[in-house]
């Protein structure tokens, strides 16, 4: 590493980041202490010296990455991929199947999406689903932005005992939730419908939303809060003009995947459903019982592409904020 001199020239002074940076600098104030010089005075070039490479508050990890180096990699890599997407890829191609067989192609058409768009019973399971599912990511995103304000203010111990709380619902299997919340709704005098359907998503949705906001509430500089409080800002107001904006992207990211979880919902759903409940999947899984026909896979393909199209405004919208 060259020390800064006045006779150094600029361009052979190389660091790839802050740290480097930092370590140069010192050295050279250290080496002019050491020789009577002022080593808080640096060369004139230096004021307008930038970085080689872009600085990051990343950690820069090993860059050689010896995991390709392992054989099959690349084989099982496509295998796995092509296990997941072959499916979805053979869903939606015989959702166009003009014939009555689920999977037996029988010619081209756009039959059975005309017979889904016009089935009053699948409107309105997927009415249900809707709204269920938006009055869910609702509840549980501010539910979940309060959450993570509240542990990053509580003790280690305390934050660690909220976060194991918080995600013991993703490691109970669901039907135990289920089964519980159906006699929970019981016991308090409540009848499966509307309001227990909410609570429910709701519950269950609050650990999709805590993640990603958490995450993104990790990666913050603390010196953004502590500016704030230094001009004079009261907690709410850091709140409402500093943090809440800053966690703007792992907000759409966590009330996002909470929607397409509570959409995507069977088994709890089935617990609570009544008649005029019945939400989109419960349905679905009603048609497979009277026979599988390609009405199933113009719903999957629906719903296939609603899932993708939230994870591409996600992605849109998060990498826009972080800007």
């Amino acid at each position: 590493m060259s020390m800064l001199h006045d006779d150094v020239d600029p361009k052979a002074v190389k660091y790839s980041d802050s740290e480097e940076f930092g370590a140069l600098v010192a050295r050279t104030q250290a080496e002019r202490a050491a020789s009577g010089d002022d080593g808080a005075q640096m060369p004139e070039w230096l004021e307008g010296k930038k970085p080689d490479r872009p600085l990051s508050t990343r950690r820069s990890g090993n860059r050689d990455n010896t995991l390709k180096r392992f054989p099959a990699v690349g084989f099982l890599s496509v295998f796995v991929l092509a296990f997941l997407y072959v499916p979805m890829l053979i869903v939606v191609f015989f959702s166009f199947n003009g014939g009555r067989q689920a999977l037996l192609w029988e010619g081209f058409s756009f039959r059975w999406y005309g017979e889904v768009f016009t089935n009053g019973a699948i409107i309105k399971a997927t009415e249900t689903s809707l709204i269920v599912a938006a009055i869910a990511t609702a509840l549980s995103t501010l539910l979940g932005v309060l959450y993570v304000l509240a542990i990053d203010h509580m003790s280690r111990a305390g934050s660690a005992i909220a976060t194991a709380l918080i995600n013991a619902s993703m490691l109970i299997p669901e039907i135990v939730l289920g089964v519980a919340t159906m006699a929970f709704i019981r016991l308090i005098g409540m009848a499966p419908g509307y309001v227990p359907l909410v609570l429910a998503h709701t519950t269950f949705c609050i650990p999709f939303v805590v993640m990603p906001i958490r995450a993104r509430l990790q990666t913050l500089d603390r010196a953004c809060f502590e500016a704030a409080e230094d001009l004079g800002a009261s907690g709410f107001t850091t709140v409402t003009r500093v943090t809440l904006p800053l966690l703007t992207p792992g907000v759409i990211s966590g009330a996002l995947m909470a929607f397409v979880v509570s959409m995507d919902d069977f088994m709890i759903s089935n617990f609570l459903t009544t008649a005029g409940t019945t939400t989109l999947p419960i349905y679905i899984f009603s048609l497979i019982r009277k026979g599988v026909n390609p009405s199933i896979n113009v719903v999957a393909t629906l719903l296939l592409l609603l899932a993708i199209i939230i994870t591409v405004t996600s992605t849109v919208l998060t990498n826009r904020k972080s800007k």
